[in-house]
Parts: structure tokens; C-alpha cells; sequence
């Protein structure tokens, strides 16, 4: 199994990593991204559905700034896949590819 910081597929190849919130965590503790979280569930605790809000503060000069102040969402009947597909989508928003910069 592929690391979250790993590609898989070749150079070029659409952004697919494993754990998307973890890459995007790892961003912030390098000091590329500044976002803000919010997770809520609703539903009965047998039927759960989970959202995960991320807002984009700020984004460092090698990525695409257009995100900023944008906040993107994804629910899911997980809280791990609601935060996986809320910060794929800021992933790809911003133009990561997988490549440290």
C-alpha cells in the first residue's frame, strides 16, 4: 500500500494518494496551506452522516491562490472519508500533484 505522500501512477497522472486529509495536514505543518476545519454528523448514531467543511486561508507561492476563502465540503457515511474527499477536492484546487515544493 502506497504512502499518502506517494502517487501512484506516473509523474503527470491525476492526483490519487490514499489519505487525502493527511497530505493536506502535512502541507500545514510545512507551512504551504493555512485552512480551517469544521466536521459535523447528523443522523441517528446507527445511520450517521458525517460533512467535513475546509476553508482555505491561505496557500503558498507555488500553488494556484484562486482557493482562498473558498471553502470546500464532502459528506460521507464515515468521518475519515468526509475529511478525505473535502481535502482532495482543496488537493486538486490548488494544483498539488503530489510533489513537495
Amino acid at each position: 500500500m502506497a504512502s499518502s505522500s506517494h502517487l501512484s501512477g506516473s509523474p503527470g497522472a491525476p492526483l490519487t494518494l490514499n489519505r487525502y486529509f493527511m497530505e493536506l495536514h502535512n502541507l500545514q505543518q510545512r507551512g504551504e496551506i493555512k485552512y480551517t476545519e469544521d466536521i459535523q454528523s447528523a443522523g441517528p448514531a446507527n445511520a450517521r452522516t458525517w460533512s467535513c467543511f475546509i476553508t482555505v486561508v491561505s496557500v503558498g507561492p507555488a500553488y494556484n491562490q484562486a482557493p482562498v476563502r473558498e471553502t470546500f465540503w464532502h459528506n460521507a457515511d464515515q468521518k475519515q472519508a468526509a475529511r478525505d474527499g473535502a481535502a482532495k477536492q482543496v488537493l486538486l484546487n490548488i494544483g498539488f500533484n503530489g510533489a513537495v515544493h
